[in-house]
């Protein structure tokens, strides 16, 4: 059983767009614009298949493969637009804009439309007034708010972007760009679909449990507090978790044939591919498993569900904790913290997924949230979908979705919210699909469920064979 390389490699631009045809790649999903792109080779192969998924006895071995690239890049959609994290770091952008707009009305009303916004507000603040209130002023938090929500991106994804910040003297701290990266986020989605914040957290409320941190200079909240810095971020864990679920998948669809040589052979253990997964044994104090089927495998990926999806902030509305906010919503943070109580505390855990259960998954979680003082994930599904219910406070948002016919205003926003929250909902019915896609979209665990859930959270926009252009895809029952 020989595999091809050119039917597996795959990668994620985590903070660059990227516009040409992923000739080299193969697969490629794109963060800025919600994108799903895949190599001519893989559109071939997958054409020739059954929509959908299919049994391993009609797909083929080209055809697991090929299906194998297009899980890998579905999971980094999942991973924006299913898991908190990855979800307040999906909409960076648009938030950015949505939080600028107003004050960029201002600016342009007093001092007309310039470039730079930078030196424009450099010229303000030479010519006077200053501070709030002022023109200067406001130019002043066009730029820094701009800047917070850059850290963000640049300190979760990993040591390169901590490494990026250290020396910038307009870094005011992490903890008060990581407060105003939620603040905004959230005011933009309340400002969207939730007006009274009958659901999302206000952050306005816990502007002086922040202060607090910053006058009493607790590390990481107070200008020129060093920098912590992680193994791992969210980039290597992103890839980490879409590529041993791809592995994953190809040891059930390959009937669990394959060894690890077959993988490293092609690259696939390789760089970002492998480094969580290099961390993750490491830190658990574990050897490297003898098969790729080994509950080792399954455990990894359940420490990349729970790294990437916090509660503190956002979903969840009680107040967070101030002062271990930072670790408490950082991925990479909560991946070494998981792994850690993993070795310490649970260490027969290394064993106990074998069946990618929602039962092991219930259990496996729920100890260690409850280990971390940390909200279960399923708790966190739990409260989106209370709140997209038919009886919920965002129940005109899912009439919307049901629809697919949403409202002008901030349709982009409506859009992947509404998405995130279906995901949620889903989540919360079947965490286990969700956590070990791989092994239950092929052999002995595929169902008619699978099937259906893989097609209902496919990416939003794909692009063609011979076409790098940029296409919704078509959704069954919508138009």
């Amino acid at each position: 059983m020989q595999l091809i390389p050119e039917l597996l490699s795959a990668k994620l631009t985590a903070s660059m767009p990227a516009f040409a045809a992923t000739i080299e790649a193969h697969g490629l999903y794109n963060t800025n614009q919600f994108v799903l792109r895949l190599s001519p080779l893989i559109h071939q192969t997958l054409a020739g298949l059954e929509p959908g998924i299919t049994a391993n006895d009609k797909v083929g071995l080209d055809g697991a493969q090929a299906m194998s690239t297009y899980l890998h890049e579905t999971i980094h959609w999942w991973q924006h637009i299913g898991s908190t994290y990855g979800f307040i770091f999906g909409i960076n952008y648009p938030v950015q804009a949505h939080a600028a707009f107003n004050n960029l009305k201002t600016i342009v009303s007093g001092d007309g439309f310039k470039k730079s916004i930078t030196e424009q507000g450099e010229m303000l603040s030479a010519r006077g007034p200053t501070g709030w209130g002022t023109l200067a002023g406001t130019s002043n938090m066009i730029v820094n708010n701009h800047f917070d929500l850059e850290v963000f991106r640049l300190f979760t994804l990993g040591p390169k972007g901590v490494h990026t910040l250290s020396n910038n003297p307009q870094l005011e701290s992490v903890g008060h760009a990581l407060h105003m990266t939620y603040g905004l986020t959230v005011d933009v989605l309340a400002a969207s679909v939730d007006e009274g914040y009958n659901a999302l957290p206000d952050f306005k409320q816990w502007k002086s449990g922040f202060e607090e941190l910053r006058n009493s200079k607790v590390k990481g909240h107070y200008f020129g507090s060093p920098l912590e810095l992680w193994p791992l971020g969210s980039h290597e864990i992103f890839e980490g978790q879409a590529r041993f679920s791809q592995i994953q998948y190809l040891s059930h669809a390959c009937g669990h044939k394959l060894n690890w040589n077959a993988y490293a052979s092609l690259g696939m253990l390789d760089g970002v591919y492998v480094s969580a997964f290099q961390h993750f044994l490491e830190m658990v104090e574990a050897e490297w498993p003898e098969y790729v089927d080994d509950p080792l495998v399954s455990l990894f990926l359940l420490v990349c569900d729970l790294a990437i999806n916090p509660g503190s902030g956002f979903p969840v509305t009680d107040a967070p904790n101030f002062v271990t906010f930072i670790e408490d919503v950082n991925p990479g943070t909560r991946f070494t913290k998981f792994c850690r109580l993993i070795a310490k505390n649970f260490p027969t855990m290394k064993s106990a997924i074998n069946q990618h259960s929602r039962e092991e998954y219930v259990e496996l979680t729920s100890e260690l949230a409850q280990a971390n003082r940390d909200f279960p994930p399923l708790l966190v599904s739990e409260l989106c979908s209370d709140w997209f219910s038919s009886k919920g406070p965002l129940s005109h948002l899912r009439r919307e979705y049901e629809a697919y016919s949403f409202g002008p205003k901030n349709y982009v926003i409506r859009h992947l919210f509404a998405h995130f929250l279906a995901f949620k909902e889903d989540k919360f019915k079947f965490p286990e699909f969700f956590c070990w896609p791989g092994a239950h979209m092929a052999g002995e665990n595929l169902s008619n469920r699978s099937k259906k859930l893989f097609e209902k959270h496919q990416a939003l926009f794909v692009d063609k064979e011979h076409d790098d252009s940029v296409f919704p895809r078509m959704q069954e029952g919508r138009t």
